[in-house]
């Protein structure tokens, strides 16, 4: 017996659907960076861990988030406003790009806490001072326990990005902190974005799952183009 078009229509919706073919539209990017203290006060930004310059010859667009050595570092994104409009649904999405820092045998390693995620207002550039810029409002905050490489954060912030529209603002800054700030590791996030959708990922894909998917997928293509 041929499977029917609707069944095969099924497959290859389900496919889809497993592997995340719906997508969330993007607002707009953001620039990434990281600022870290000097060693005597981790309450100032003293110098980059992250920027286009390539500091310390680490990958640009990267926030790092945790300690170096007596130092506090933490990661910033900001988006240029110019243009855009009040919007119904905004959330501020990033990936988990390493269970550590970005200096190999210093705090290549993770920590175990929270990082809290805050607003700041942007100026449209990489700035050391926005390390302690003054918060605009609070976004949210995420244990690192659960965190996997490859994982995405969504943190909904459509009531601070619609006020900064309204006060005319030209960028708005989105900072991730380790609050209370740990001993010892980091980690380190990219692929900022503003979404219209919470795109937060919880379930890792299991490792079978893609060959499954494409078999679902030529299966129900081919069922389809058999039938009369």
């Amino acid at each position: 017996m041929r499977p029917s078009r609707s069944l095969a229509g099924t497959f290859i919706a389900l496919a889809f659907a497993l592997a995340g073919g719906a997508q969330a539209a993007t607002i707009t990017d953001g620039f990434t960076f990281s600022v870290a203290s000097g060693s005597g006060n981790t309450s100032i930004g003293d110098h980059f861990h992250s920027n286009t310059g390539g500091s310390f010859g680490n990958p640009a667009g990267k926030a790092e988030v945790g300690r170096f050595g007596g130092e506090g570092v933490r990661g910033l994104s900001e988006y240029n406003l110019t243009g855009l409009a009040t919007a119904s649904s905004a959330f501020v999405t990033f990936n988990v790009f390493k269970a550590g820092g970005l200096f190999a045998g210093t705090n290549d390693f993770p920590f175990t806490g929270t990082i809290k995620v805050d607003g700041y207002a942007g100026n449209n550039s990489e700035d050391i001072s926005d390390y302690e810029a003054a918060s605009i409002g609070a976004v949210g905050s995420f244990g690192t326990g659960g965190l996997v490489v490859g994982g995405i954060l969504s943190f909904d912030i459509t009531a601070l990005l619609n006020a900064a529209l309204a006060n005319g603002d030209t960028s708005l800054g989105i900072r991730l902190i380790a609050d209370p700030l740990n001993d010892r590791g980091a980690w380190t996030f990219d692929t900022f974005r503003l979404t219209t959708d919470n795109q937060t990922s919880v379930v890792p894909v299991p490792a079978g799952l893609p060959l499954m998917l494409t078999g679902l997928v030529v299966l129900g293509y081919r069922s389809f183009r058999r039938r009369p």
